[in-house]
């Protein structure tokens, strides 16, 4: 669940991206799972699921500590950048730096989902 105000734009990136709504400082919380509003299905759960429902979470969905996460906000847009400006840590997604008002909310995928993204990334793992 994003802690943050956000807005969906187009991006430079790719498609539509995740920008920020507000300033937030350096080390400010922006993302956290919130049981009852996220979804994680065990590896075991998602194998059990349709096709269809498998190609859009590993569209919009990702893998952290071994759960596969769909999360219902905007949090499914935000892309990937090698110079990501968020950084996954201690359950949290935290800005890396000071993010502007405006400016989009990136992940590098690789920091937490290694496997997942991987195809899509074209890239080995870091």
């Amino acid at each position: 669940m994003l802690l943050v105000k956000t807005y969906l734009d187009k991006s430079k990136i790719h498609g539509l991206g995740v920008f920020a709504g507000e300033f937030i400082p350096k080390g400010g919380k922006i993302w956290v799972f919130a049981e009852g509003f996220d979804r994680a299905y065990s590896p075991k759960e998602f194998k059990k699921l349709p096709k269809a429902a498998q190609d859009f979470i590993r569209r919009y969905g990702y893998q952290i500590n071994g759960e596969i996460m769909l999360t219902v906000d905007h949090d499914c847009y935000t892309n990937h950048s090698d110079k990501a400006n968020t950084v996954y840590r201690d359950g949290f997604m935290v800005a890396r730096r000071n993010i502007a008002k405006g400016e989009e909310i990136t992940n590098d995928y690789r920091d937490f989902d290694r496997m997942f993204c991987a195809g899509f990334l074209r890239k080995k793992p870091k």
